[in-house]
């Protein structure tokens, strides 16, 4: 299981594939999956070119870790 399940299911619910959400986001489709499935964080960077082409904010995708 991903363990950043919230971008998953917006990957998933954004009609787009894994590899489409990468390359529109400007992020190379490998670390894409590690970042979903919990082997790397995503960059401030990644997370607003993210959230912009999932159309979400970057809140609903990425827990805040204090």
């Amino acid at each position: 299981m991903p363990k950043n399940l919230a971008l998953k299911i917006a990957i998933v619910e954004s009609g787009l594939t894994q590899f489409e959400v990468a390359a529109a986001a400007g992020i190379h489709h490998t670390r894409l999956s590690h970042i979903i499935n919990g082997h790397r964080e995503a960059s401030e960077d990644e997370q607003r070119a993210l959230a912009r082409v999932l159309k979400r904010k970057i809140g609903q995708l990425f827990l805040k870790v204090a």
